[in-house]
C-alpha cells in the first residue's frame, strides 16, 4: 500500500477526506517514511496532523513487514540448521552402517555350512591313500537273515591288506548255530593259501586259481572285499556316486557320506549298492556298508571298519609253512 494512496483527512472539517490532489506539494516532500526522529521544524502547523498520520501508518507497515522478514529468516535459518544436522548425522552412521553391512556378510559366510565336495573326488582322495605302501587293518563283518529276520550267516574276522592284492585274513566264519573254527588266509601278490586252525585244511596256489583255492569255503570268502583299495577304485565305474552329508564321526572326526547305487544290473559287480564315510581331514575311508547279491537270490550285509595302520614290517602276507 502506497502512502499517497491512503484517505487523508483535513483539519478544517473533521472526517472529511482531503484528496491527493487537495495536499499541497511542500506537504509531501516533509513524508519521509523513514524518518525515526521529530518532524521538521519547518513544518506548517497546519501539515503535522497528516504528516502524524503519514508516519504512523508506515510505521505500522514497516514493523509489519520487519517482522515477516524475521520470521521467515528464522524459519529458513532452523531449516538449514536441521538440513545440515540430517546431513552430519547421515555422514557420520554412513561408515557404521558400511561397517555393520560388511560383519553381518562376513558373519553369514562364516555360519554358513562349507559346500560338500563332490562324491568323485572324496572317493580319488580315498583311493589315493589306499595306494599308499603300507598295511592297513580292518574289521569285516558279512551276515545274512532269512525271510524272518533271523540271521542264518555271520563271519567275522580281520584283515590286514596293502596295495598290490597283498592282504591275511583271520577270523571266523558262523552258519547260524554252527561256528567253525579259526582259520586264516592271505596272498604276498602271487600266491594264495589257505590254512585252519587245526592244519587240517592247508591249501596254496598260484593267484590265478584263487577259484579253485576258495571253493573249499563255499562262497563265504570273496576276494572281491578283500581287496579294499581295488572295491573303491572301481566304484566310479561301477556305481553313481552322491555326497549325501557331512557327519561327525564317534572319534569327533568329519567326515563325508557318500551313496553308492549301482548303475545296471552286471554279473561282474556283485555289490548292489554301497555308502562309505571318508574322513574329510585324510581323504581315508573309515567305514563302508554294502550289499552283495548271492546265488539263487540270497544277498549278503558286509561291514568293513578302517582300524589304523600297521607298524613296518609286522605283518607278513606270505604262507606260514
Amino acid at each position: 500500500m502506497n502512502h499517497e494512496d491512503h484517505e487523508e483527512h483535513d483539519d478544517g472539517v473533521a472526517g472529511e477526506p482531503k484528496g491527493r490532489e487537495l495536499v499541497p506539494d511542500a506537504w509531501r516532500e516533509l513524508d519521509d517514511t523513514l524518518a525515526d526522529g521529530p518532524a521538521p521544524a519547518a513544518t506548517p502547523p497546519e501539515a503535522r496532523a497528516w504528516l502524524a498520520d503519514q508516519r504512523f501508518l508506515h510505521g505500522l507497515l514497516r514493523a509489519m513487514h520487519s517482522q515477516d522478514a524475521a520470521a521467515r529468516e528464522s524459519r529458513v535459518a532452523g531449516i538449514l540448521e536441521r538440513i545440515d544436522a540430517a546431513g552430519e548425522t547421515k555422514r557420520r552412521w554412513l561408515p557404521m552402517l558400511l561397517a555393520a553391512l560388511v560383519l553381518a556378510c562376513v558373519g553369514l559366510w562364516l555360519a554358513s555350512p562349507p559346500s560338500l565336495p563332490t562324491a568323485e573326488a572324496a572317493v580319488q582322495r580315498a583311493v589315493d591313500q589306499l595306494a599308499r605302501d603300507v598295511a592297513r587293518r580292518f574289521r569285516v563283518v558279512a551276515h545274512a537273515s532269512d525271510s524272518a529276520d533271523k540271521e542264518v550267516m555271520r563271519h567275522e574276522f580281520a584283515l590286514v591288506t596293502s596295495p598290490g592284492s597283498r592282504f591275511r585274513v583271520s577270523g571266523t566264519l558262523g552258519f547260524g548255530p554252527l561256528q567253525l573254527g579259526e582259520f586264516q588266509l592271505g596272498c604276498d601278490g602271487t600266491e594264495i593259501w589257505g590254512l585252519s586252525a587245526n592244519g587240517m585244511f592247508r591249501r596254496s596256489g598260484p593267484l590265478a586259481e584263487r577259484e579253485r583255492l576258495l571253493q573249499a569255503f563255499g562262497d563265504s570268502i570273496d576276494l572281491g572285499y578283500l581287496d579294499v583299495h581295488d572295491l573303491v577304485q572301481r566304484l566310479p565305474g561301477d556305481f553313481e556316486l552322491a555326497t549325501v552329508g557331512r557327519e561327525v564321526d564317534s572319534s569327533g572326526h568329519s567326515v563325508l557320506r557318500v551313496q553308492a547305487t549301482r548303475k545296471r544290473a552286471d554279473g561282474r559287480v556283485r555289490l548292489r549298492d554301497a555308502w562309505l564315510l571318508c574322513d574329510e581331514a585324510t581323504g581315508m575311508i573309515t567305514r563302508l556298508e554294502a550289499t552283495a547279491d548271492l546265488p539263487r537270490g540270497a544277498s549278503r550285509r558286509l561291514s568293513i571298519e578302517y582300524l589304523g595302520e600297521e607298524p613296518p614290517g609286522l605283518v607278513q602276507f606270505g604262507r606260514p609253512w
